[in-house]
């Protein structure tokens, strides 16, 4: 932990591009405010304003900053949301898969470079490694449905070949930890469940942690449901019945919970500080492309800066910022949430107004998904900010194909503007001129910018 006195400077700009300007600059072990007040209010104001419910947990360097929650888990059952309610973390499951595979090769009882086949006879694609996994380089085609499919018969229900050359270039993929978690049993001999308690969830004091029942009947307690608003009205948006495969998804996770995750990694509890810097490497692919994700399966800039994932399914959204240069850690689940760049937009107001800065509000995504009266065509062009470089979009028959300066194209998505999974970056399109979106909007939790089209 740094310590030491210092003067503090603030700053309420927006945070820039790759560099990304701390806010709060100085390094101290302590901010100079306190911004807990700031923290409530803004979070009773997302409450009263959008219809959320959740709870959030802050903390630096594992001491709290502020914590509460806010709506009702179980509306049926009248469950108040609090810090300890555990909910669906979707996948944000996958940390925990990345974090065991590291520790069992610690451990020497793997190597990342080892071929599947070697823990799972029965994988199809012979010559895919841990690491293909791990990286979401695999080359597995989405199964249409895994309803009702163990991890093992996850395995079973794969295709003879893989969609690209294992290694070659990056798509998101959900199967590629279910297997991993199939790995970790085998190599450990511990179902799952146990896996996480004995490595993860005891140790580190998660104590509302546990990977769910596959059927809702099995479910102990009262379940924190999923829900969403329409037309003004809460109305159910649950998870599915029949869940029995994991690694991917299905960990219930309180913010609490989340917090101790976080504080594990910037104190570095949960690896030894060499396997550490290890696992903050980005996945660099034979398509010249390089993971936005790093081997740990983090979004971040560069090794030491901060880092976060996300998970959301159906009506669950929630998020974990940790920044091992100042030990802030940011956790939030919500069941009623909506749309992602909402989710993006919460994560960077509590992060900037735990660093000092002032309670503005929530803002809004200023870009739009393309409407019925824009032609497709207006989404394409050669786009440009000092902080991105050039970014090209391209239109791909409902989704769009964005291009940065490795060359290598993104598939994006049509959500409130485009999801790029593989970027983790919400994409907008504003400012219409002679038939052509002049402007695109590129929202991370690092990054909120305007970039330019070339000419427009």
């Amino acid at each position: 932990m740094p310590g030491g006195a210092c003067e503090a400077t603030w700053s309420d700009a927006e945070p820039s591009s790759d560099t990304r300007e701390r806010l709060w600059t100085c390094g101290c072990d302590r901010a100079p405010r306190n911004p807990s007040d700031s923290l409530e209010s803004f979070l009773d104001a997302v409450h009263q304003d959008t219809g959320f419910s959740g709870a959030v947990v802050v903390s630096r360097w594992g001491e709290p900053i502020s914590e509460g929650g806010w709506g009702m888990a179980n509306r049926e059952a009248g469950a108040d949301f609090t810090p300890d309610t555990p909910s669906d973390g979707a996948s944000l499951a996958k940390t925990f898969v990345a974090a065991g595979l590291w520790q069992l090769q610690a451990e020497g009882v793997l190597e990342l470079a080892d071929l599947v086949q070697a823990y799972v006879p029965n994988y199809p694609h012979g010559g895919t490694r841990l690491s293909h996994l791990l990286e979401h380089s695999a080359g597995i085609s989405e199964l249409d449905d895994a309803s009702g499919l163990s991890n093992a018969e996850v395995v079973a229900a794969m295709g003879s070949e893989p969609a690209f050359t294992p290694g070659s270039r990056f798509s998101y993929c959900n199967e590629c930890f279910d297997v991993l978690a199939l790995v970790a049993e085998r190599v450990s001999g511990q179902p799952w469940p146990l896996f996480l308690e004995e490595r993860f969830f005891g140790p580190l004091g998660m104590d509302s942690a546990f990977v769910r029942p596959a059927f809702l009947q099995d479910w102990e307690g009262v379940r924190t449901k999923g829900y969403r608003v329409e037309d003004g009205e809460v109305v159910a948006h649950d998870v599915y019945d029949n869940e029995p495969f994991y690694g991917s998804s299905n960990a219930y996770l309180s913010a609490r919970d989340l917090a101790a995750w976080g504080t594990a990694f910037v104190q570095t509890e949960v690896l030894p500080a060499a396997v550490l810097a290890q696992g903050e490497q980005k996945a660099e692919f034979a398509s010249g492309g390089v993971s936005a994700l790093n081997r740990l399966n983090w979004f971040q800039v560069a090794p030491g800066r901060p880092a976060y994932f996300d998970g959301h399914l159906r009506g669950f959204h929630s998020v974990l910022y940790w920044d091992p240069s100042t030990g802030l850690v940011v956790a939030w689940v919500s069941n009623t949430l909506g749309a992602r760049p909402v989710e993006v937009q919460l994560t960077r107001e509590l992060v900037r107004i735990a660093e000092g800065g002032e309670d503005l509000g929530l803002p809004r995504f200023s870009g739009t998904g393309l409407q019925a009266e824009v032609p497709p065509s207006a989404v394409e062009g050669a786009f440009f900010h000092p902080a991105l470089g050039d970014v090209s979009v391209r239109w791909m028959d409902g989704t769009i194909g964005v291009s940065l300066n490795d060359g290598s194209e993104r598939p994006g998505y049509p959500a409130t503007g485009y999801y790029v999974p593989d970027l983790g970056v919400e994409i907008g399109f504003l400012d219409l001129r002679a038939n052509r979106l002049s402007t695109l909007h590129w929202l991370t939790v690092f990054d909120s910018v305007a970039a330019t089209l070339h000419g427009g």
